[in-house]
């Protein structure tokens, strides 16, 4: 049996590097490590450079790190042995459910990481009874129908959209406060296999945070959206994607017969209008009047920040059936991934210093079915991992009928850094109790 696409992690980092990774310098090498990430060779997106912009990141690719099977004896002493606990990996997710694109450092803001879940794509379904029955649902709506966020629960070709990240950076020569890229805060490059030839990519951008003038000139509306129990307001930005566009990406997301994509949008938690559009984080989260700020979200499910550590991923990994496909970290979908503690140790965490802040370890990741996706095909496997999980991961009596696997994070802070390498000190330990969304809905 071939090595695991986890363990390829530790081989891949320890042992010598290609040439090429050395010359980029130390703090890049973590980065590459985890996923053997490489720029996209999407001609379309190497012929599209937004003016006054660099792009920030790394966008993964189907190539994956390969090795020789080894002995125990023959692999190198982990961070665990050696007692180091560290940040080996930052991932964000700007559309959420989208691939992800990895940093080497990170800026920390009141939701979460900069750049993860500030777009969502979504469809118009009915308004249930049971949707108006919600506390949050909006009073006095009237219509039958209503957006709700969309994920590879429903659409996993959600999965293979991919997204670069273009941010105004003075350095570049075309840059100027008059360009209408910095203007918007940078600008999004989305592109997706074209539904009928898929050798190809279909490609298409948006402002990543548009002012007030793009606001009106595109006719942007503001709109109920829903996620979960909650019914925030947000921008619909959908004016920016052209329709012949707009059609071949709801044929593409359709194409696997699961479901017919019909009305499709895409939508984006205004900066300026944050006080209305962001959620309220309450369910074990720290209080706004001990941390100085309320905990907010913009379209992540739950909390601002979500961890994963390597040896729970290894652990899982030994309860998988050989026969189906091997754990891929992306699969969870966390924004850190933590490498050095122990399998499990990460679940008596209540309080941590990462670099110069601290950050509360607020619950457990309770799973859906969403890790069974194949980050790079949108297969969705028709039992591994769920089936592990759920067969031995049932651990936390608030959700007994739920496995849990990740820890929801929220920083004590509302700003601060994250880099890869950076190390963890655990100030804090406790139990965790999962809360579920009726008692704070």
């Amino acid at each position: 049996m071939s090595a695991s696409a986890i363990d390829l992690l530790t081989d891949f980092f320890t042992n010598s590097l290609p040439t090429s990774f050395l010359a980029l310098g130390a703090p890049f090498v973590p980065a590459i490590a985890l996923f053997a990430w490489a720029y996209s060779s999407n001609p379309a997106a190497e012929t599209l450079v937004p003016r006054g912009c660099q792009k920030v990141g790394f966008v993964a690719n189907h190539r994956r790190v390969s090795r020789k099977k080894q002995s125990k004896k023959q692999q190198v002493v982990s961070d665990e042995k050696r007692g180091r606990w560290r940040i080996r990996a930052l991932v964000v997710y700007p559309i959420k459910s989208c691939f992800p694109v990895m940093l080497e450092r990170g800026d920390v803001i009141p939701t979460g990481m900069r750049y993860d879940r500030q777009f969502s794509f979504a469809e118009l379904v009915p308004v249930s009874k049971t949707d108006r029955e919600k506390p949050k649902f909006p009073k006095g709506y009237k219509s039958n129908y209503h957006w709700k966020s969309i994920t590879q629960r429903e659409y996993p070709l959600l999965t293979k959209v991919k997204i670069e990240v273009w941010v105004p950076d003075e350095i570049c020569l075309t840059y100027s406060a008059k360009e209408p890229n910095v203007a918007n805060g940078g600008v999004l490059l989305v592109s997706f296999p074209d539904p009928n030839d898929d050798r190809f990519n279909i490609t298409f951008q948006i402002p990543f945070n548009p002012c007030e003038a793009r606001i009106k000139r595109m006719n942007y509306s503001e709109e109920t959206v829903q996620i979960w129990v909650d019914f925030p307001k947000a921008l619909n930005v959908t004016s920016e994607i052209p329709a012949d566009v707009l059609a071949k990406l709801k044929e593409f997301l359709s194409s696997q017969r699961l479901r017919k994509l019909k009305n499709l949008a895409l939508f984006r938690i205004d900066s300026n209008r944050e006080k209305k559009q962001l959620r309220e984080v309450y369910r074990g989260a720290p209080k706004k009047e001990e941390i100085g700020y309320q905990p907010v979200v913009g379209f992540a499910d739950a909390y601002p920040l979500h961890l994963i550590n390597m040896a729970s991923l290894r652990d899982l990994e030994t309860h998988v059936d050989p026969k189906n496909s091997q754990i891929d970290p992306l699969q969870f979908r966390a924004n850190l991934y933590v490498e050095g503690p122990e399998a499990f140790a990460e679940e008596r965490w209540k309080m941590v210093r990462i670099g110069a802040a601290r950050y509360h370890v607020s619950s457990r990741t309770a799973r859906c079915g969403l890790p069974n996706v194949n980050p790079y095909t949108g297969v969705r496997d028709q039992n591994e991992p769920w089936r592990a999980m759920n067969k031995y991961r049932k651990v936390d009596q608030g959700c007994p009928k739920v496995p849990c696997l990740g820890m929801q994070v929220t920083p004590m802070q509302p700003d601060g850094e994250i880099r890869v390498g950076d190390e963890i000190e655990m100030l804090e330990t406790g139990e965790h109790f999962y809360l579920n969304w009726p008692e704070y809905a």
